[in-house]
């Protein structure tokens, strides 16, 4: 099995390469046979890749040790779906993973339909393929999926005890996913340079891509998020760690980048940013990769050091150089038809909030290059901590979401009329009565009154934006009216609800941050202590032996006036095979927020260290999450009139291809 691995790698990289250079030639090349050459072989690509795939798979699922890399991240005792989720793990089986990820999306995009897809589809495959048969050569030469065990062992080593959680089943491959997603709106991009057709087809084209792209992304950071708040044992979800601010960065382009799109659309502007934006976000999604694999940067989630971060370096330089390029031949095309008309227009809106996502990625960036640089120029590490990004951060993210609040209540090219002018006022007073009503509650902190001002504003501009959009209408019954533009413009106010599930995010990380209570205490069985309001017993400490681990957990029961008790098992794990203590916390969720229960050490013997943490408002982080996936269906669900276009659109290839191979060939002149 191992051998037909190999051979099937190596024929991936041989279709992969071959596709990319015939998809290209056929680019400039109209011809059918080219064409059908590249789309074979690009079928051939993904399908050795599946190959790979599912004998890697198949290997660890039977522990077969004559695989180095089943060796490596799998055991005996391990079971059987950690056993398979090993193999998005390691090194090689990743970059295996999104490599068939990119092949996939290279054969889908075949049979992708829309307006003015044709001629940017046989580019736009090429810089695909390019990209799986860079990642086919990383495997051959460096990392190697295949690769057989210098001597197979009776036992593997296994998977670490930190990465045995539900959410590493789906996390990691949802993040690749993400990634690989992300390169379809770059190799559209690159596809309309190269054909200079950067027109309104171009756009409906990358932006579905770029959407699904943002939206799996964003679903991978906040499992890996949920999984380092429920795993890691330290109280927070997200400690900015180099890694953790690689998957970010690409996100954050790529909110600006579809943002950027409708200023495009609306108003014929940020051409050139948009084409940036795209290549920038499928660079970022590489550098997360060299934050990963180089070893420059120490981190949890880091592999060991290798050369291969510094190829996916290589060839950042190499597609800015390229880029570069070709807006500089594509510079008259690229110029802006509009400016800004007024500053309280919605493309103002657009470009302030397109500037704060841009100050935030760069503030990230600096901060995660700074141990590295910092190194390199004063000779010695200066790490950054959470203390810099809070302070630096935080004013920037209130300007984005008030850029953001007001603008369901803003029209296209030109400034509010008296009737948006008076919801604008309406939304003000929302805000202003919704931070003294926090401020009444008990909120001292500045940042969290504005955050939940600007909320109340965001959601009652919306309100207005709605009821001015029905009135238009001129329906009699304003539900009716309201119910009929919630249908007509569904697209349009996905987006306000993805706004909406922003602003919950947004509550539930400030809340979080600025309202966090921690205490440490020492007890023993049956020891009452008092915690703010509520009284903390400690019911019992005992130990559970299980075959593959040891299990030392504290009973512990927490009273609050009026409500009932609750119960909490936090305990420390002792995993016999790897030798290792993990942390398993205990977590009690409400929507006001979370108590968070941590035992400190394995021994139940006497007194106990543990460490009690009020988190306000988490849930609210993770619903705030979902909403704005939610919204993103929603957006990419297509219309009656979308799909009618799509079936027109594969009935006219289909005909025109007929004709082609009907049609007899001309004679020479």
């Amino acid at each position: 099995m191992r051998v037909v691995g190999e051979l099937a790698l190596l024929t991936a990289f041989v279709s992969s390469g071959f596709a990319a250079s015939v998809f290209v030639v056929s680019a400039w090349r109209d011809n059918y046979l080219l064409r059908r050459a590249a789309n074979i072989a690009a079928i051939g690509a993904f399908v050795s890749l599946s190959f790979v795939v599912v004998i890697l798979a198949w290997a660890l699922y039977y522990k077969d040790f004559t695989f180095d890399y089943v060796a490596q991240y799998s055991s005996k005792l391990l079971p059987w779906q950690y056993s398979l989720s090993a193999l998005w793990v390691g090194q090689a089986g990743s970059l295996l993973l999104w490599s068939w990820f990119v092949a996939v999306l290279a054969v889908m995009l075949r049979w992708w339909r829309g307006r003015g897809v044709e001629p940017l589809r046989i580019p736009a495959s090429g810089v695909l393929m390019g990209y799986v048969c860079f990642l086919a050569v990383i495997m051959v030469f460096a990392a190697d999926p295949m690769a057989a065990s210098v001597a197979a062992p009776r036992e593997g080593i296994g998977l670490s005890p930190l990465l045995q959680h539900p959410a590493m089943l789906i996390h990691p491959p949802i993040v690749f996913l993400g990634y690989s997603l992300w390169t379809v709106p770059f190799a559209v991009t690159i596809a309309a340079l190269l054909t200079n057709r950067l027109d309104l087809n171009w756009l409906h084209f990358a932006r579905p891509w770029a959407l699904l792209a943002w939206a799996v992304l964003g679903i991978g950071i906040l499992l890996g998020a949920e999984w380092a708040y429920e795993e890691l044992g330290w109280g927070g979800y997200w400690a900015w760690d180099p890694v953790e601010n690689g998957s970010l960065l690409p996100w954050l382009t790529g909110t600006a980048f579809i943002h950027g799109l409708m200023a495009w659309q609306h108003r014929q502007m940020l051409k050139k940013t948009c084409v940036v934006l795209a290549c920038v976000t499928f660079g970022l999604c590489n550098f997360a990769t060299f934050l990963t694999r180089s070893g420059v940067f120490s981190s949890l989630h880091a592999f060991s050091q290798s050369p291969i971060g510094w190829l996916f370096l290589a060839m950042m330089f190499a597609v800015a150089l390229i880029t570069l390029v070709l807006l500089v031949q594509r510079r008259q095309t690229l110029k802006p038809e509009c400016s800004i008309p007024n500053l309280l227009s919605r493309e103002a809106c657009l470009v302030a909030g397109s500037m704060a996502l841009l100050l935030l990625t760069a503030v990230v960036l600096a901060g995660t290059l700074s141990s590295a640089l910092s190194s390199l120029v004063v000779g010695k590490t200066i790490l950054v901590g959470p203390a810099f990004y809070n302070n630096v951060l935080i004013p920037i993210g209130v300007l984005l979401l008030s850029t953001m609040s007001v603008a369901p209540l803003l029209s296209w090219g030109s400034a509010p009329n008296d009737q948006q002018k008076r919801w604008l006022l309406v939304s003000g007073c929302v805000g202003v009565v919704a931070g003294a009503v926090a401020a009444a509650a008990g909120v001292r902190h500045l940042i969290m009154l504005t955050v939940v001002a600007l909320a109340a504003v965001s959601i009652a501009a919306l309100v207005g934006g709605l009821v001015l959009d029905s009135r238009a209408r001129k329906f009699r019954h304003l539900p009716a009216a309201m119910l009929m533009t919630l249908r007509l413009q569904r697209r349009q106010y996905a987006s306000f609800l993805i706004h909406l599930g922003f602003v919950a995010l947004a509550l539930g990380v400030t809340a979080s941050s600025v309202g966090k209570r921690e205490q440490n205490f020492k007890m023993v069985a049956g020891e009452t202590v008092r915690w703010g309001d509520r009284q903390i017993r400690l019911v019992q400490a005992r130990q559970r032996e299980l075959p593959d681990k040891l299990i030392a957990e504290a009973e512990l029961e927490i009273h609050q006036t009026n409500r009932k008790p609750v119960t909490l098992l936090p305990s420390q794990h002792y995993h016999r095979l790897q030798e290792q203590w993990t942390t398993e916390v205990a977590i009690h969720a409400t929507w006001g927020g979370d108590v968070y229960a941590i035992l400190h050490s394995g021994n139940v013997e006497g007194q106990l260290y543990l460490t009690l943490i009020e988190n306000p408002l988490m849930r609210w982080i993770w619903t705030g999450g979902a909403i704005m996936v939610l919204g993103t269906a929603i957006r990419l669900w297509p219309t009656r009139r979308r799909r009618r276009e799509s079936a027109g659109t594969q009935r006219s290839v289909s005909y025109l291809t007929h004709a082609r191979r009907q049609a007899p060939p001309r004679k020479a002149a």
